[in-house]
């Protein structure tokens, strides 16, 4: 698998209910030369509230506009496996190689069962995966054992994306397996840069794109002291203030705010931000950007 480094995931822009598709290329155009790809439809992008068809033509659009080098992974949570298949085949058709994918929301996972479901999914797609260890959302935690237990047995499993705040999973994923290993929650990034992981599946790299890259570099060209200096100026007076629990609303609202997105809307059951939890994010993204000047 050759995902590494910066890849965030992003929210799908509404507007009036649809989406609205200029302004995933602004964003593309922001932002692109500081990363190293996009998840798409993930569970930031919405993907509960959207139709199949939906995801497949977002997915179809941002393959389309991807430069070379850069690399769209697309979410293919869901619990019907048939229309997770469908989607990640038309990725497939698109050129895309690589899909994010957690355990079945709302069931009572055993490992068996997502065993069993992920394996077809890969088998049935084609797809390199990138395994979503999400507790919070899924309700399904994992020991650092399980999940090498599903690297095994699945071999389309490359790679994990790391919600869960346990960093000695981090490590004996790191030191018993070749598997690829991103951090998945802004709030404690910089621990799982300590951690060891391999790249970044978050937020925070579309609001800071450029201080985020210069970050990242600096940390694993071992400049470790000033990656943090960078960090705890300009990136963390942002995440302290941007989550946890909000994120998708926040981070569109900041969007808006940047003039990235045209609309802060949200789909139902997700409900846009107020006005105080907006001037919130905002007041932790100008002070990193201060502090640069």
């Amino acid at each position: 698998m050759s995902l590494l480094g910066n890849i965030p995931v992003i929210p799908t822009p509404f507007v009036d209910g649809k989406v609205h598709y200029e302004d995933f290329d602004r964003l593309i155009e922001q932002t692109v030369q500081s990363l190293d790809g996009y998840v798409v439809c993930g569970s930031t992008g919405e993907a509960p509230a959207l139709s199949k068809e939906e995801r497949i033509q977002i997915i179809d659009y941002m393959a389309k506009r991807m430069p070379s080098g850069k690399e769209i992974v697309v979410g293919l949570g869901h619990t019907n496996l048939a229309e997770a298949v469908e989607i990640g085949k038309a990725a497939s058709d698109s050129g895309i190689k690589a899909a994010l994918v957690p355990s079945p929301y709302y069931f009572p996972n055993s490992l068996e069962m997502v065993e069993e479901y992920v394996g077809m999914l890969a088998d049935q797609t084609g797809l390199e995966l990138v395994f979503y260890d999400n507790p919070t959302t899924t309700s399904t935690q994992f020991t650092a054992d399980e999940l090498l237990h599903l690297a095994q047995s699945i071999p389309s499993i490359k790679a994990i994306k790391m919600t869960d705040h346990s960093f000695s999973k981090i490590r004996k994923l790191k030191e018993q397996s070749n598997l690829i290993v991103f951090g998945g929650d802004d709030i404690i990034c910089f621990r799982a840069f300590e951690a060891g992981i391999d790249g970044n599946m978050i937020i925070a790299p579309i609001i800071y794109p450029e201080d985020f890259r210069n970050c990242w570099n600096l940390y694993v060209s071992g400049k470790r002291i000033e990656s943090f200096k960078l960090y705890a100026e300009v990136i963390l007076p942002f995440i302290s203030m941007f989550g946890p629990g909000d994120e998708i609303p926040t981070s569109k609202a900041l969007l808006y705010h940047l003039g990235i997105f045209s609309s802060p809307e949200t789909r139902l059951p997700l409900l846009t931000s107020n006005s105080r939890r907006i001037q919130e994010v905002i007041l932790g993204y100008e002070t990193g950007m201060q502090q640069k000047s």
